[in-house]
């Protein structure tokens, strides 16, 4: 948590696009964002850093979520 906003992250494993033969392994993330502060907030960017299981990390950065920038208010 920073400045009263949780970010929860569940991760789900996805069989059906991974092959273990070809070592692809392929994961879905689903992603809420809580804001317990007393403020309106936006999120107009983010910034992920996945880290796979053999310790490799990879950077996500952009503009808002899926295409949006949305609004959380207090509570």
């Amino acid at each position: 948590m920073t400045r009263q906003i949780e970010v929860i992250v569940e991760p789900s494993f996805l069989p059906e696009r991974s092959s273990a033969e070809d070592g692809r392994f392929f994961w879905a993330y689903t992603i809420a964002i809580v804001n317990s502060g007393s403020e309106t907030v936006q999120l107009k960017r983010r910034h992920w850093i996945i880290t796979d299981g053999a310790g490799r990390s990879q950077e996500v950065n952009g503009e808002g979520v899926v295409g949006e920038q949305p609004v959380l208010g207090a509570g």
